[in-house]
């Protein structure tokens, strides 16, 4: 099956048939990577204030400050 053809059916799915799909798709290529979610894991267990950022900072790495 080509990728065209696979295209054409996704886009007669519903909404939500679609949004099933996305989850599928994403749980299957973070299936791949086991050491990432390690790895998110131990940055979000991590305790250390000295590694956090402040709301200021956090915007500034989203692009989201006004400056």
């Amino acid at each position: 099956m080509s990728i065209e053809v696979l295209q054409s059916e996704v886009r007669a799915l519903s909404s939500e048939q679609r949004r099933k799909l996305v989850a599928f798709m994403v749980a299957l290529d973070d299936h791949g990577r086991p050491d990432d979610a390690a790895e998110l894991a131990r940055k979000i267990d991590d305790k250390s204030p000295d590694r956090w950022l402040t709301p200021e900072q956090c915007e500034r790495e989203l692009g989201l400050d006004s400056k």
